[in-house]
């Protein structure tokens, strides 16, 4: 059970390989053990010890030499989504806002210096979308993500830009600091982000913060939508009043349960 240093930390370096190949069988969408081992950089026998032991322990299935995520992780994944006190609050006010828009409406919590989508309301109209629940965003490109780097500290900003970076998504997207902090202060000014084809092309979203009782800054929700329906005045006024009365009712009623 060795152990290196990463950054300072101390980490089993059993355990980062069982993590990679959890994650190597998500992209890979379920895989053979030479498969395996070729993905994490490890030897068929190790790769085969590890699939194995992770069987065992109902983290993953095999069929016919086949390796599969098993369903164990989507209980915890159900465990862990309840559990969240954001995603309590807000499913009604998540539906409310798509049946009133007719667009796609989503719920993205912080963590780790993601922006992770707990969970999406699709109105009459709402766009097809592959995004899924428990899925993983970079903060800077999404309306959503610059809700909350908005409210966050300038410190806190720049740590998670120094770990993640600003990668380029679309020629939209925002890639320098500098940048990026001029338009957080707007953001702050006016209580609302938006997002113009900076994740995807043709994709339209405002977004409003939502804040712990503690005050600190855990979750947006949002609106998105295409170009051709996010214009005007019901871009720039009607879904951002919308969007920041939805995220004031989750933002009272935690602060209801915590008193």
């Amino acid at each position: 059970m060795g152990e290196k240093q990463d950054k300072g930390q101390r980490t089993i370096q059993s355990v980062e390989k069982a993590c990679q190949i959890v994650r190597a069988l998500r992209e890979l969408d379920g895989a053979g053990v030479t498969e395996i081992a070729d993905q994490v950089n490890m030897s068929k026998g190790s790769a085969h010890t590890y699939l194995k032991t992770l069987q065992r322990n109902n983290i993953v299935t095999e069929i016919d030499g086949r390796y599969q995520l098993g369903l164990f992780l989507l209980e915890l994944g159900e465990y862990v989504k309840h559990q969240n006190e954001v995603w309590q609050f807000a499913q009604e006010p998540l539906e409310e806002m798509a049946a009133e828009t007719g667009e796609l409406a989503r719920l993205i919590v912080r963590e780790q210096g993601y922006g992770v989508y707990l969970a999406k309301a699709a109105g009459e109209h709402a766009i097809e979308t592959t995004i899924r629940p428990g899925q993983r965003e970079y903060l800077h490109y999404t309306s959503q993500g610059k809700a909350i780097l908005a409210h966050m500290s300038e410190a806190e900003v720049r740590k998670v830009i120094d770990t993640h970076g600003l990668p380029k998504r679309t020629e939209k997207t925002i890639t320098e600091s500098a940048e990026l902090f001029e338009e957080l202060e707007e953001i702050r000014e006016r209580g609302i982000a938006f997002s113009q084809s900076e994740r995807t092309r043709g994709l339209r979203c405002v977004a409003a913060p939502i804040h712990a009782p503690s005050g600190t800054v855990v979750a947006a929700i949002g609106v998105c939508g295409p170009t051709s329906r996010m214009r005007g005045d019901r871009f720039r006024e009607e879904l951002p009043t919308l969007v920041r009365d939805k995220a004031n009712v989750i933002e009272v009623n935690m602060q209801m349960d915590a008193d």
